[in-house]
């Protein structure tokens, strides 16, 4: 008989176990949703749907995995933390360069400029739904950095597409560059630190 676990513990379907993966995937949605969990691992018979994008017409087992969206934030704003701090010195290299560099060679070297930024961009998109949902104490700190973010980006971009060099050099140096270093520190001595303790109280006393 088929069978459902969801955090190791098996679920119990009112009107009877649907048939269809896909069902029971939107039914622990809805109900891990409510409880501010989200799913990461949807196992059906062995093999993780959310990675490959299919979910099969029958299974046998069904194991399902979630964490809270404080655990996830967390961990996420971690990994994207550090991507920044290894970046920011590539970033300040690049900015060294632009008036030294012919424009050519500056827009080269553009996309690999682009996968420098991107953790910093990353970071702000995944967190600001965190905050909008829960508004923690450090909210609006967050949201003033998503918009000079936002303007600074958008100033970059002109910057490229004007091929003023002059403009692009003084953005990094005076915004963009001292605004990541602003980011980190406010991930270091309040979000981290939040989300970090939001996390532990959630965990299960053994």
């Amino acid at each position: 008989m088929p069978k459902v676990l969801a955090d190791s513990e098996e679920v119990v379907f009112q009107e009877g176990i649907p048939e269809e993966p896909s069902h029971i995937y939107e039914l622990l949605m809805g109900a891990f949703a409510e409880q501010r969990r989200s799913l990461v691992k949807f196992i059906v018979d062995g093999t993780d749907a959310l990675q490959t994008g299919e979910f099969p017409e029958q299974f046998e087992l069904i194991e399902a995995q979630s964490l809270t969206h404080d655990e996830i934030t967390f961990r996420l704003s971690i990994d994207l933390i550090n991507q920044m701090s290894t970046q920011n010195e590539a970033i300040a290299a690049y900015q060294n360069n632009i008036l030294v560099l012919p424009w050519s060679q500056v827009v080269k070297q553009m996309d690999a400029f682009i996968q420098k930024i991107q953790p910093f961009a990353d970071l702000i998109d995944h967190i600001t739904p965190y905050a909008q949902s829960y508004s923690p104490p450090w909210r609006e700190s967050l949201e003033a950095i998503a918009v000079s973010q936002a303007n600074s980006l958008n100033k970059i971009l002109t910057s490229f597409e004007n091929f003023d060099p002059a403009g692009l050099s003084d953005e990094l140096h005076n915004v963009f560059i001292p605004l990541s270093h602003k980011t980190i520190k406010l991930f270091a001595d309040e979000i981290i630190p939040f989300l970090k303790e939001e996390t532990e109280k959630q965990k299960p006393n053994l």
